[in-house]
């Protein structure tokens, strides 16, 4: 080797040196280092082609560079040729898969490489083509094509020069790799949402993804190597430290933190931390990762709901003492209306008890006048009697006649006072207080018919025919005053409200036994009640008299109550318009434990 050629290789070694990086294809020595290249080879053709097997893209990437004097134009000194790993011509891939340390047919492998209109120069008479693999760790980084005389043996001739190549080929393919390794994994942690950083020991960051630079106002993720808390974060610096002192001297993880963030603009958002400590292969910790999720609509939806409850709380215990004081006006309330309600039934029944006893009086009169007529044609009687037998004038006949007269005037009176007489006994029977009433047992044929017999003057002056039907000789035990006034009311309502235009009238009572309970019905004949009225009727004040002034409204309330109150009863109204009204009353029958035990009720109150 003369002085030229050992002066053209340490120029090539100090050119294609002078940066040894990924992308030295690049670098401003690069195109005279190639030159050399061409003087050190006596080469009219030479080709630099690095090589990298992407395997994240699954693809082989070619980048050649030209150098050839005259040959060339500008558009061709540097080509860039891909193939993905499904198109690879076969036998390329399988020489770059196999036997990569030579290459068996080199213008196959050029013709892959070149465009057609730049194969021309590998051929020539004199010249010979070289291809010459380069192979670092068992992947080819690099192809040096030329075309030179035969005596041009790169590799044994210029072995400098080419293990020189061989090793910046190499780092460029490992520093490639790493790159793209490290692109990848960047670009994974910037589609995070989750921020994701790692510090030293000293806390002072060595890397980030894109969603924490930009909470840092940070351009890109590469601007926080350096940095620390307090240049980003200096509000919350000395916190963020202190947990990384204790986590890293722990080793113990942080997880899901709440801290808060405030960032350059002044707006401050709320962290769920986590961090754990980078321990070495040598358990030494040497540093922390750490990640944290924005929670600050989170933490804001928080102190809505919880301000929403101590609201919602106000305003229950606010309700629930406006309940309470309404709830103690009601019940004032309530005691009023009980207080009115008792006095105005009180008042029915007292007004019912004076139409009763008005009724009464009025058929008392008829038998009593009738006897004080008799009474007085007595006295008239035994005057003119008298006066005959002083003046010796009393004949057979007249003293016949006047005893046949005495006898007929006695007859009437007897018969009138009996009936006044069993005019009052009913009426006392109704009238008793209600406060007395006990249990008896009674015939419910002779009871009912005292009851009827009380109704029997209104009866006759309203042309109403009442009728009783059921058991002549059934015998229970009912409280007598309730059931009186319970029979009475009906008939009453019936009176006032059933036969509203009507000159003739019936109403039938009936009675009988069901299993373990006795059922009284007051049926009508009269005009009825709509369908939509019936379950009105029993309402306090309620009235279907077209006449107002008829009644309080009050008569089946009582009725109700007392069914439903003192006999622990039901009662119930069918009746259908212009044809018929009637009530059926139910209540259980009275037992003798029954009997004794209200009797203790009554007495205890």
């Amino acid at each position: 080797m003369d002085d030229k050629h050992l002066q053209d290789q340490l120029d090539f070694i100090r050119l294609i040196s002078h940066d040894a990086t990924a992308s030295f294809t690049k670098m401003e020595d690069f195109p005279r280092a190639i030159e050399c290249l061409s003087e050190i080879l006596n080469a009219s053709f030479v080709m630099l082609t690095t090589v990298f097997k992407d395997e994240h893209n699954l693809e082989y990437q070619f980048k050649s560079h030209l150098y050839a004097t005259g040959k060339p134009n500008n558009s061709d000194k540097h080509l860039f040729v891909k193939y993905r790993f499904s198109d690879c011509p076969p036998q390329l891939e399988d020489w770059l898969q196999n036997d990569i340390e030579q290459v068996m047919d080199k213008q196959y492998v050029l013709s892959c490489l070149l465009p057609d209109h730049l194969t021309n120069i590998f051929r020539g008479d004199s010249e010979q083509i070289f291809v010459i693999p380069f192979v670092s760790q068992g992947d080819i980084v690099g192809l040096l094509s030329y075309v030179a005389p035969k005596t041009a043996q790169f590799k044994e001739t210029f072995s400098s020069a080419y293990y020189v190549l061989k090793s910046i080929l190499g780092g460029s393919y490992r520093l490639s790799k790493a790159e793209i390794q490290l692109q990848t994994y960047q670009t994974v942690l910037d589609l995070m949402p989750q921020r994701v950083f790692w510090k030293n020991r000293d806390s002072m960051y060595l890397g980030c993804n894109e969603a924490f630079s930009k909470d840092a106002s940070l351009p890109n993720p590469a601007s926080i190597i350096g940095v620390t808390d307090h240049d980003i974060f200096p509000e919350q610096a000395e916190l963020y430290r202190s947990d990384d002192a204790v986590t890293m001297s722990t080793r113990e993880h942080l997880l899901c933190s709440e801290e808060p963030q405030t960032h350059k603009n002044g707006k401050t958002i709320w962290l769920r931390t986590s961090k754990r400590p980078i321990v070495t292969d040598e358990n030494v910790v040497v540093g922390l990762v750490g990640t944290y999720d924005d929670i600050t609509q989170l933490k804001t939806i928080q102190h809505e709901l919880g301000v929403a409850k101590n609201e919602l709380e106000q305003r229950v215990k606010d309700r629930t003492t406006e309940l309470t004081e309404s709830h103690k006006k009601l019940e004032v309330v309530i005691e009023e209306l009980k207080a009115t309600q008792d006095h105005l039934v009180e008042t029915e029944k007292m007004a019912a008890l004076g139409n009763l006893v008005a009724g009464v009086a009025h058929e008392i009169n008829t038998p009593l006048g009738i006897a004080v007529t008799g009474a007085s044609h007595l006295g008239v009687l035994a005057k003119e009697l008298k006066q005959n037998v002083l003046g010796g004038n009393l004949s057979k006949k007249v003293f016949t006649s006047n005893c046949d007269e005495i006898e007929m005037s006695s007859d009437l009176i007897l018969r009138n006072l009996e009936r006044a007489a069993d005019l009052v006994r009913n009426f006392k029977m109704i009238a008793v207080d209600q406060s007395s009433d006990k249990p008896e047992n009674v015939v419910l044929s002779s009871y009912l018919h005292n009851i009827v017999a009380a109704q029997a003057p209104n009866a006759e002056e309203k042309n109403i025919k009442i009728i009783l039907t059921g058991d002549e000789n059934l015998s229970v035990s009912v409280y007598p005053v309730t059931t009186a006034q319970i029979i009475s009311s009906l008939i009453e309502n019936a009176f006032i409200h059933g036969f509203e235009g009507i000159e003739v009238g019936q109403i039938k009572i009936g009675y009988k036994l069901l299993k373990d309970t006795l059922e009284f019905t007051v049926e009508d004949n009269g005009r009825g009640i709509d369908e939509t009225l019936q379950t009105k009727i029993f309402e306090p004040f309620y009235s279907t008299s077209v006449n107002h002034n008829k009644g309080s409204g009050l008569g089946l309330s009582i009725v109700y109550n007392l069914v439903t109150q003192k006999l622990n009863g039901q009662v119930v109204c069918r009746s259908k318009h212009d044809e018929y009204c009637r009530f059926i009353v139910t209540m259980p029958l009275l037992s003798v434990d029954n009997i004794e035990n209200k009797n203790k009720q009554q007495d205890n109150g």
